[in-house]
């Protein structure tokens, strides 16, 4: 800025002059060509160094970026702001949920089944049926029906089958048979976690072809045909595991 108030922003080229006044005081501001004219409220940003709105999702950015990015901030501008948004709100979810009724019946089991003397035969019939079928849908989706057989939670395959009888999830109930059979035929199936393993034929060979049996019926019970998550929901509350929310 020079002795008369105006301010110069340097570079080599051709200049312009712009007017621009803040309350009772002109400015006057150079510009090179052919860089357009900024905005009143940009120029006024800029000389305060003040944080404007993204122009499509209003969050705060700094001038510099609305001047490059012509009014958006990075993530918008990007494309990638809807993810950044469904990330928070899926983090919101996270934390109401971890406050929950359901989450924290669901953790009191947990301690009951694999740190207590009685463990899983010391929950009551309507506790082993939640139990059972929340562990079957938790496997199912994180690595289908021979990861529930190959692990622990495979010695409660009787209890969640009679809990989604009980709970009239007769299209899921006809997967987990399916899926029994794929693995172990004819035969029960051992609550013994190494006796299971030893009859499974997926067990050290990716190469089965029971692998594409399974896979395609893991995609059917993902799809949910059964509603499972709200008819456990709605099991525990009406017999009283929990209160709603």
């Amino acid at each position: 800025m020079d002795g008369s108030g105006s301010c110069c922003w340097g570079g080599r080229g051709r200049r312009g002059r712009a007017q621009e006044s803040v309350g009772s005081l002109e400015l006057t501001v150079q510009t090179q060509d052919p860089t357009p004219p900024v905005s009143r409220s940009l120029f006024l940003a800029i000389r305060m160094n003040a944080c404007l709105p993204c122009a499509k999702c209003g969050e705060s950015i700094h001038p510099d970026t609305a001047a490059k990015n012509n009014g958006l901030c990075m993530p918008c501008k990007g494309g990638y702001r809807e993810q950044i948004e469904e990330g928070k709100r899926q983090l919101q979810a996270d934390r109401a949920y971890e406050q929950s009724a359901e989450r924290k019946h669901w953790k009191g089991l947990v301690d009951r089944v694999y740190c207590t003397a009685e463990g899983f035969s010391g929950l009551s019939q309507e506790e082993k049926t939640y139990f059972a079928v929340s562990c079957l849908i938790g496997e199912l989706y994180n690595g289908g029906f021979d990861q529930f057989f190959s692990n622990s939670t495979g010695e409660m395959y009787g209890a969640a089958l009679a809990g989604l009888w009980e709970l009239e999830a007769n299209a899921s109930a006809g997967l987990l048979l399916q899926a029994k059979e794929v693995l172990f035929g004819s035969q029960l199936v051992p609550t013994d976690q190494t006796q299971r393993w030893s009859l499974m034929p997926t067990i050290g060979d990716d190469a089965a072809p029971e692998h594409k049996q399974l896979a395609n019926l893991d995609r059917l019970f993902c799809g949910d045909p059964d509603r499972l998550g709200a008819r456990c929901r709605e099991f525990a509350i009406s017999n009283g595991l929990y209160a709603d929310d």
